[in-house]
């Protein structure tokens, strides 16, 4: 067998490295991760950050909703084209990887009860949110979204959207700290006379929180 021989090759790392050790991109300097050994931990930062996601189910129903299902296991509720109505979500301390310097989204699962049978419509929806940090101190906080229905809406379609305070995510950056308790509500709100579709809307038991991670 033939034998290649280069000089291009940097030495060995040694066996052990006295931490934490750091490898940062060279191309992007702020993105960089770190083996911090007293932590027990891989720290990350800028790109090298991971996206991840927890689901959040349902707890009880706000207002008017009736019970149903999207598909045959799917538990869900609907609202009507003129109620007021979704449901709250169970309460979540939030996941002690999420970096609370970067924005995060909530998402719902939706399909509609009946074939929407007009397009260029639009259902009001709305997140509500009342936050206990660790100190105890709570505040609540409301938005809505006005989704536009996507044309020709029929039942065997099942979207997951993200719920839009208008800059393309649900929570800005810093909007909560660390351990925050969060209790999540979500709604629609059939009788704004911005809610244009004339059909009811299903909800998944089900919130999806994405957020940006600081460890790997």
């Amino acid at each position: 067998m033939p034998h290649t021989h280069t000089d291009d090759i940097a030495p060995v790392l040694p066996s052990s490295i006295d931490g934490p050790f750091q490898i940062v991109d060279p191309s992007a300097p702020g993105s960089w991760f770190k083996a911090e050994p007293a932590n027990g931990r891989l720290a990350v930062a800028g790109d090298a950050r991971p996206q991840r996601s927890l689901a959040i189910g349902y707890n009880r129903t706000y207002l008017s909703a009736a019970s149903s299902y999207i598909g045959n296991a799917i538990p869900a509720h609907y609202v009507g084209s003129s109620w007021t109505g979704g449901f709250y979500a169970t309460p979540l301390h939030l996941p002690k990887d999420m970096d609370v310097s970067a924005p995060c989204s909530v998402k719902v699962c939706v399909t509609p009860q009946y074939n929407a049978d007009t397009n260029g419509q639009v259902a009001c929806l709305a997140l509500a949110c009342t936050r206990v940090t660790l100190g105890g101190t709570a505040s609540e906080s409301n938005f809505s979204y006005d989704w536009d229905i996507p044309d020709n809406w029929s039942t065997s379609d099942v979207d997951i959207i993200l719920l839009d305070n208008g800059n393309g995510r649900s929570y800005e950056a810093d909007t909560f700290t660390e351990g925050d308790l969060l209790g999540l509500r979500l709604s629609r709100d059939g009788s704004n006379p911005i809610d244009t579709f004339n059909k009811s809307i299903k909800f998944a038991h089900w919130l999806m929180l994405e957020y940006t991670a600081k460890t790997l």
